[in-house]
């Protein structure tokens, strides 16, 4: 099996499969809060999501969203 390529998200700074995203700069999650594509099923193991690799970071304007 092939290696997954890594990729740096643009928001939140996370390392994410680039296959995992519709969008290619942003993490599923940040894609998902910021843009309304569907998100990740997020599973953590040593924690990161085996699924799409985000490691749970999030910006600060992310937070500033979630707090509304």
């Amino acid at each position: 099996m092939a290696e997954k390529e890594l990729v740096l998200c643009e928001e939140c700074g996370s390392l994410f499969f680039r296959d995992s995203s519709p969008m290619m700069g942003l993490c599923p999650e940040c894609a998902h809060i910021l843009y309304g594509y569907p998100n990740c099923p997020h599973y953590f193991q040593n924690g990161r999501c085996v699924n799409c690799y985000w490691d749970g970071s999030k910006s600060d304007y992310i937070k500033y969203l979630e707090e509304d």
